[in-house]
């Protein structure tokens, strides 16, 4: 993740958002969603067609997503009086970009007055034993769904550009709201890890000694960008096929009740803006 300027004459940093109002003729938006497609089909049916889509790419300093399954937009809705803005792909640390480029949109959706964002992600499992650690459930089976209560940084480097050393982490007021939700199996320690390979059984279990549940290779960067600007942020994670390997039936067979966990946890966050506007 290292850090790269950006070339001569590039428009590289929006720090107040002015793209995004020019993108979506929006001023201001509330919440900040970040997911895959797999992960928004309840919410495409329930919510309709966006006030506004656009191309991520367009946006200055972000980068067209590469993974399979991801997809080069940013949609804009209004619900309840309030801006939600939904990007529909994110880039991950295996596909090369620096740090400056993987948190383009978060630091660029953070000038247009972002209350809050959460974001949901994939991740390995990497406990499996039954054990209790820190009040977090043990299992840690594919296709459960877990909110994010804290995490660690294994990327190897800076997770945005900074001027300085500054403070940020998962909203608490957040996390335990999307805890109680239905299809929410407990919380999680995600460890940061740069991918694409998942972690190794050996490797795994250094990061279980850690206090890691289960690894991602997204989102905390971005969240930590949003977070460090004033943003609350926070995170569901989807366990997909274990660090050790295994077929990704069950996973799979769950993505679908997973999509309704997410338009549930984006419904409870705007709940929250509401009823503290």
């Amino acid at each position: 993740m290292a850090q790269q300027p950006a070339s001569p004459g590039t428009w590289d940093e929006d720090p107040d958002g002015a793209s995004i109002l020019l993108a979506t003729g929006r001023a201001r938006h509330d919440l900040l969603v970040i997911a895959e497609p797999a992960f928004l089909r309840d919410l495409d049916q329930a919510w309709g067609r966006p006030a506004a889509r656009v191309r991520l790419s367009l946006l200055p300093g972000v980068q067209a997503p590469g993974a399979p399954g991801q997809e080069d937009a940013l949609l804009s809705y209004e619900r309840g009086g309030l801006g939600v803005l939904v990007a529909r792909g994110r880039t991950s640390l295996y596909e090369g970009e620096s740090a400056r480029s993987t948190t383009a949109l978060a630091r660029i959706a953070s000038g247009t007055r972002l209350r809050a964002a959460l974001l949901v992600t994939r991740a390995t499992p990497l406990r499996g034993s039954g054990d209790e650690a820190g009040g977090r459930s043990g299992d840690a089976a594919p296709g459960q769904v877990r909110v994010v209560a804290d995490h660690l940084n294994l990327s190897g480097g800076p997770l945005f550009p900074a001027t300085g050393m500054v403070s940020a982490g998962w909203d608490a007021n957040l996390t335990e709201r999307l805890g109680r939700l239905r299809g929410v199996s407990g919380s999680a320690v995600v460890a940061l890890v740069p991918g694409p390979l998942r972690p190794s059984p050996a490797e795994a279990r250094v990061l279980v000694s850690l206090g890691a549940d289960a690894a991602v290779t997204d989102s905390v960067a971005e969240a930590m960008a949003l977070a460090s600007r004033g943003v609350t942020v926070s995170a569901l994670t989807y366990l997909d096929a274990p660090a050790a390997g295994g077929n990704l039936g069950q996973a799979q067979l769950a993505l679908r009740q997973a999509s309704g966990v997410a338009l549930a946890a984006v419904e409870e966050v705007l709940r929250s803006l509401q009823a503290g506007a």
